[in-house]
C-alpha cells in the first residue's frame, strides 16, 4: 500500500538551525537594549493567504506614514516554507525584528534565546490583556509571544451538501460520535463523488480534542513527555479507521494528497467532503473557496453532553520580537500598534482570531461581515463549556504535528495497527521533546 510521508523540513530546519544559533543570544552580539534613535528599518514576517498579505501591506503603509523615519519591510510565505526560512535566518543572525509566531514553535524559539521578553519593552502596553491571554505566550518567567486573537478547532459542514443529500444538520450541543459516523455515512451514500467526512486538517488539534474528551492531554504538566495513555491514542486511531471503513470517509489517498497540497485544493474547500475540521478563523476562506453555506459545529462527544466535547481556545498566532533586533523599542512600538490600535484591528478583523484585547474586539465587531460575525458569536456561545487552554507546545514540539500526521497516514493505509501506531508515535514524540 502507498505510504504518505509528509516532509519534516520545517522541523529539521528549525531544530538544526536553532541549535546552531542557540549560543548567539547568550554570547552578546545584538544588544539587549534598543538602539533605535527615532529612525529604524524594521522587518516583519508572516505566513498566510493573499488577502492577509494585502492587509498587512496596508497596515505597514498606515504605520510608516504616521511615524517618520520608520520603514518596515514585509516578509511572507506559505506556512511550511515560513519555518524553514525563519530557522535559517535566526541561525544566521538575520531574523526579522517582528515575527509572527505559532504556538507549536513559541517555546522552541524562546528556550533558545531567540525571542525578546516582551515585558521588558516599555513601548508595549499589555494592560488590556488578561492573565489567561498572557499565559499562552509565556515561557518560564518571560513573555515571548502576545496573542493576536483566539480561535477554536471546529467541525465545519457544507450545509448545501447536507441539503442535497437530504441529511438533517445535527444539534451540536447533544450529538455524539455515533451521530457523526451515521451522518457521514448517509451523505456518502446519497451523493456521488462526495465523502461524508475526512480525517481533519489539524492532526494535533484533532488528537488534542479526542484526548481532552478522555480527561487527558497531548503533553504532561511538566512538558517533558506526553500526557495521555497508549490506550486513548489507540482509540483515536481506531476512530480514524471507523471513519474510513464504516462512515464513508475520504480515501486515504484523497486525504493525504489534499493535506500535502494548498489550502484551496483540499477536499472540503473543493466540495468533495461534507464535513471536516478547521480552525474557526478559517470560516470566511472556506465559504469563499466552496462558494457554499459553510457552518461551524461543536465537536461531537462520547456522552452527548457539550461539556464533554473537549474543545478549547487556542491563540491563533502571536506577535514576537527577535532577541537579535537592534531596534527593539521601535519593534515594540509597532507590535503595540498591531495589538492596541483600532484602525489596525479594523483591517485585520478576525483573520488572526477574535482579538483578546476587549477594546479591539469591540472595535472590530461593527466592521464584520456575516461570516466573521458568525465566528465571534460561535466562540462566545461555546465559552461556558470550553476548558482551560493547553499551554504552548514544549520545546521540540514543533515537529509533533508532522509526527501525528504521519502515523494517521500509516494507520489509514494499513501499514500499522492502531496499537502499533500509538506505541511508536508516543516513543517518537517523547524522544523529540527529550532531545530539545
Amino acid at each position: 500500500m502507498r505510504k504518505f510521508s509528509r516532509p519534516l523540513r520545517a522541523v529539521t530546519a528549525a531544530s538544526m538551525a536553532l541549535v546552531l544559533g542557540a549560543s548567539l543570544a547568550a554570547c552578546g552580539g545584538a544588544s539587549g537594549e534598543s538602539q533605535s534613535t527615532g529612525e529604524a528599518n524594521l522587518r516583519w514576517s508572516w505566513w498566510g493567504s493573499d488577502p492577509r498579505h494585502a492587509v498587512n501591506q496596508e497596515i505597514i503603509e498606515d504605520y510608516t506614514a504616521a511615524n517618520e523615519g520608520i520603514t518596515i519591510e514585509g516578509e511572507f510565505s506559505d506556512f511550511s516554507g515560513y519555518w524553514d526560512k525563519l530557522a535559517t535566518m535566526t541561525a544566521g543572525r538575520d531574523a526579522p525584528d517582528v515575527i509572527t509566531m505559532d504556538e507549536k514553535f513559541l517555546q522552541e524559539y524562546a528556550s533558545r534565546g531567540a525571542l525578546a521578553d516582551l515585558t521588558e519593552l516599555e513601548n508595549l502596553d499589555l494592560s488590556k490583556f488578561d492573565d489567561a491571554a498572557l499565559d499562552l505566550g509565556k515561557f518560564e518567567d518571560g513573555l515571548y509571544g502576545l496573542s493576536t486573537g483566539r480561535n477554536a478547532l471546529t467541525v465545519v459542514i457544507n450545509a448545501d451538501l447536507f441539503e442535497e443529500a437530504g441529511v438533517e444538520i445535527p444539534d451540536d450541543t447533544t450529538w455524539t460520535w455515533d451521530d457523526y459516523y451515521r451522518i457521514s455515512k448517509e451523505i456518502s451514500e446519497n451523493l456521488d463523488g462526495v465523502s461524508g467526512s475526512d480525517y481533519g486538517n489539524s492532526p494535533d488539534g484533532s488528537l488534542r480534542v479526542w484526548l481532552r474528551q478522555h480527561g487527558e492531554s497531548l503533553y504532561n504538566d511538566t512538558s517533558d513527555g506526553v500526557g495521555y495513555t497508549p490506550e486513548t491514542a489507540e482509540a483515536f486511531f481506531e476512530h480514524l479507521l471507523k471513519v474510513r471503513d464504516e462512515a464513508g470517509g475520504a480515501t486515504p489517498s484523497e486525504w493525504t494528497e489534499a493535506q500535502a497540497g494548498t489550502f484551496e485544493g483540499q477536499s472540503f474547500p473543493t466540495n468533495k467532503t461534507a464535513m471536516s475540521w478547521y480552525w474557526s478563523n478559517q470560516l470566511g476562506l472556506l465559504r469563499t473557496s466552496t462558494d457554499s453555506d459553510v457552518r461551524m459545529l461543536r465537536a461531537p462527544s462520547h456522552t452527548g453532553n457539550e461539556a464533554d466535547n473537549g474543545m478549547y481556545y487556542k491563540a491563533s498566532m502571536y506577535w514576537s520580537i527577535s532577541s537579535q533586533s537592534e531596534n527593539k523599542d521601535a519593534a515594540a512600538d509597532f507590535v503595540n500598534y498591531l495589538a492596541n490600535n483600532e484602525e489596525a484591528a479594523k483591517k485585520m478583523l478576525v483573520d488572526r482570531g477574535v482579538p483578546v484585547n476587549p477594546d479591539m474586539a469591540a472595535a472590530v465587531r461593527p466592521e464584520l461581515d456575516e461570516a466573521a460575525q458568525s465566528v465571534v458569536d460561535f466562540l462566545e456561545e461555546i465559552e461556558p463549556n470550553v476548558a482551560l487552554s493547553p499551554s504552548p507546545s514544549p520545546a521540540g514540539g514543533g515537529g509533533v504535528q508532522d509526527i501525528i500526521l504521519r502515523y494517521d497516514s500509516e494507520v489509514l493505509f494499513g501499514n500499522l495497527t492502531p496499537a502499533q501506531a500509538a506505541e511508536q508515535m508516543t516513543t517518537e514524540i517523547e524522544a523529540l521533546i527529550g532531545a530539545a
